[in-house]
């Protein structure tokens, strides 16, 4: 039988090295039915440029930094015109292991509900893994993520309707695309996955975990360590769960979730007291989440004054008043 085909779409922004080494993984796949197409989102480092002289890849440039969502759908309508049996997303900063493609793969004919399937990830440098499993409570309205194989198991084997996958190297099949559409733009980056992954469930198919493929990746995580990542990534992160929030049956405001993450970020706010542009972008998301702003994070559309000055000012005085009625919930990713 021949293999199925498979078009990896990469997104590449201003970083041809870390692009350049995820291409030289997929060089070494052990699969032969697959091309590669690298979207380049108005990269203004001539990255794009460097990576066209690349005969491996087909180069798309868009003429706008159209984010994660926009990058890679520009790339998903571009490969389905091929009619692949599968898109590949694969970020541009992780690299995949030889057999990883056709694991993915050989889950997927395995099982014929399987619409979305994601190897598990490993910090590149020390090998220890980084996520095993996500789990989207269907209360707190959280994904929760776990490095723990135990966990990840049993979260796989009793809620196999709340696993959700990430983007990071997320096999799509061509019948998931063609029947919920691409990644929604709104999103512009991060929580897109969870969105779309919840969206394939109630549509009918399965989310697939495969523990045998394994892909290096090292992840940002704004909640264990809030001033290492970027100020955007609060912003992001904060706002776009909100937003899915408005896409699910029930209320957005004041249940048990909302409070919960107000509660998070104000622990944040309290540790980033000497942060003023990630406290700026935390409270901007709070505030575009809440009116349903979505699309690129704009700096200069902030919160108003008075709220932001009570909330970044004064956190822990918030967090005494909320803190008795917290839920216990797991991290958001």
């Amino acid at each position: 039988m021949p293999q199925p085909a498979v078009t990896a779409v990469i997104l590449n922004w201003n970083n041809a090295a870390a692009t350049r080494a995820c291409l030289r993984s997929l060089a070494a796949l052990d699969y032969d039915n697959l091309s590669i197409l690298v979207v380049d989102n108005a990269s203004s480092d001539g990255s794009a440029d460097e990576l066209a002289l690349d005969g491996r890849v087909e180069l798309i440039r868009n003429g706008a930094n159209l984010g994660f969502t926009g990058g890679a759908n520009t790339g998903i309508r571009h490969a389905m015109r091929r009619r692949p049996d599968f898109v590949w997303l694969v970020n541009s900063d992780a690299v995949v292991a030889p057999q990883v493609l056709r694991q993915l793969v050989d889950a997927a004919a395995r099982d014929n509900r399987a619409g979305l399937l994601s190897p598990v990830f490993h910090d590149p440098e020390s090998g220890r893994p980084e996520w095993l499993a996500s789990r989207f409570d269907p209360v707190a309205r959280i994904a929760t993520q776990t490095d723990d194989p135990v966990t990840a198991a049993e979260w796989c084997q009793h809620f196999p309707a709340q696993i959700v996958l990430l983007g990071t190297a997320l096999l799509i099949s061509r019948s998931v695309i063609e029947t919920i559409g691409e990644l929604d733009e709104q999103f512009f980056a991060y929580v897109e996955d969870v969105d779309y992954s919840l969206r394939a469930t109630a549509a009918g198919f399965r989310n697939v975990i495969v523990p045998d493929a394994e892909v290096g990746h090292a992840f940002k995580r704004p909640v264990e360590d809030p001033g290492a990542v970027p100020p955007y990534l609060h912003y992001y992160i904060t706002r776009n769960y909100l937003l899915l929030w408005r896409k699910l049956p029930g209320r957005v405001l004041l249940n048990k979730a909302a409070l919960w993450l107000l509660r998070q970020r104000l622990l944040q706010l309290s540790r980033m007291r000497n942060n003023p542009a990630a406290t700026e972008a935390l409270l901007s998301g709070l505030w575009d989440g809440v009116r349903g702003i979505g699309g690129q994070y704009d700096p200069a559309r902030r919160m108003p004054a008075v709220p932001r000055l009570l909330l970044s000012r004064r956190p822990d005085l918030w967090l005494n008043l909320i803190d008795g009625r917290r839920p216990r919930m797991g991290a958001a990713r």
